[in-house]
């Protein structure tokens, strides 16, 4: 009777130990918690730092231009630091880099802050705990939507440094200054760059919605 029992105990404790190594073998690395998370929680963090990161690089284009409005022809010497001798020459912002801030900065909170930033953060964070689920329906199809938000922010940001400059006709993008390419010197490949990043911020808000 002692010798079955000890072998029941003994049963027992493999079983436990395979259920611990089970558990160690589903442990998330660093990687899929925080990086390519399938979770609304950190998702919605992710939309949160990418977006206040968009409207701190915003603000500082808005600083810029609107200091240059103020003070017409006023040399800054940050200006020139910042945006290089093409764009800056003696600290006095150039009139096409003038429209082209103008144009990003717009960009940048009308989209990038105000639409998918807000409402990537709070939708994935508030719509499962009001309907009651443990997630969004689809954590792949969640994960990519944040993925091409963030891609779709870089190449936005990476058109700053396009040898004509960024996209420059508003931020409503209205031809002719859009559509043809010797409009303005933004509406060569910064412009291009421009359709392509709001193209995936588009798909981006599909994949969310």
């Amino acid at each position: 009777m002692s010798h079955a029992h000890s072998a029941d105990l003994t049963e027992h404790a493999g079983h436990h130990g395979h259920a611990h190594d089970h558990d160690d073998e589903h442990h998330e690395s660093f990687v899929s918690k925080y990086i390519f998370s399938m979770d609304h929680k950190m998702i919605s963090r992710q939309f949160l730092i990418t977006a206040i990161i968009m409207a701190v690089i915003a603000m500082t284009m808005s600083i810029i231009f609107r200091m240059q409005l103020a003070w017409p022809g006023e040399k800054f010497g940050f200006i020139n630091a910042i945006l290089g001798d093409k764009w800056g020459k003696d600290g006095i912002l150039d009139p096409n880099m003038y429209l082209a801030l103008v144009t990003i900065h717009g960009t940048i909170m009308v989209f990038f802050v105000l639409t998918g930033g807000l409402s990537g953060t709070f939708a994935n964070l508030l719509i499962p705990y009001q309907v009651g689920a443990r997630d969004m329906a689809s954590g792949f199809l969640n994960m990519l939507s944040y993925w091409f938000f963030f891609l779709s922010s870089v190449i936005m940001l990476a058109s700053l440094y396009t040898e004509n400059g960024p996209a420059s006709g508003g931020w409503t993008i209205y031809p002719p200054l859009s559509a043809l390419p010797e409009a303005m010197p933004g509406s060569k490949l910064g412009m291009t760059m421009w359709l392509i990043s709001m193209t995936l911020f588009v798909v981006s808000s599909l994949l969310a919605r």
